[in-house]
């Protein structure tokens, strides 16, 4: 997986699904695809704010700091975090991190055969939201910023995704609120697979072109 999510579900849809209403709703943009490569915000659910959908910027960023976003991603990556670090001092005491979910339709991975990389793009049907796992924080100047969690595929993407060996973690509705008020484990994370959650895999053939598998 290597930093594309996508979006395009329109706001009420995506309220309804959430059963949750964006607290600023004129800042959401439907795209098909967003990188982390760039600075961007995203529509996340806060352990704090469970009801309510706000934005946050892609890529944590310590409380204090006061330079710009690339300036920070370009000595660590903080676009995404793998389960197994989260724990670690840096990211408990000094991006103060908290549970949340990132709302999503969609998310990329990409796969080396024959000299040239393709690129899948995995979803539900008829592009309904779902959750990814993610942690955030608050910066001083009430900015949110948050990570993906990534742990390690199972057997099931390896056709799919051969350039890294971590994914995403999809949230089902039932682990929703467990996650955003810390009742799940990260052995219990490491467990959630793909195919529980009913994700299709579709081929990306010409950037946005999408073709079954």
């Amino acid at each position: 997986m290597k930093y594309k999510i996508s979006n395009i579900a329109s706001i009420h849809v995506i309220e309804n699904h959430t059963n949750s209403t964006f607290k600023h709703p004129k800042l959401y943009q439907q795209k098909r695809m967003i990188t982390g490569k760039e600075e961007t915000i995203v529509p996340i659910i806060t352990s704090e704010y469970p009801n309510e959908i706000d934005f946050a910027i892609w890529g944590l960023l310590p409380d204090k700091f006061d330079q710009d976003w690339n300036v920070f991603q370009e000595h660590i990556d903080t676009l995404t975090v793998k389960i197994d670090n989260i724990r670690n001092d840096f990211m408990q005491k000094e991006l103060n991190i908290r549970p949340c979910l990132v709302i999503v339709t969609g998310f990329y991975t990409s796969f080396l055969e024959n000299g040239k990389i393709q690129e899948y793009y995995i979803t539900k049907e008829n592009n309904t939201p779902f959750y990814l796992a993610g942690c955030y924080n608050q910066l001083n100047d009430g900015f949110l910023t948050f990570s993906l969690l990534l742990k390690k595929q199972k057997k099931e993407l390896k056709k799919f995704q051969n350039l890294d060996k971590y994914i995403p973690i999809v949230m089902d509705e039932t682990m929703k609120q467990d996650w955003l008020s810390n009742k799940i484990s990260i052995t219990d994370l490491k467990k959630v697979s793909l195919l529980q959650t009913k994700l299709k895999i579709l081929k990306n053939t010409h950037g946005i072109q999408l073709n079954e598998c």
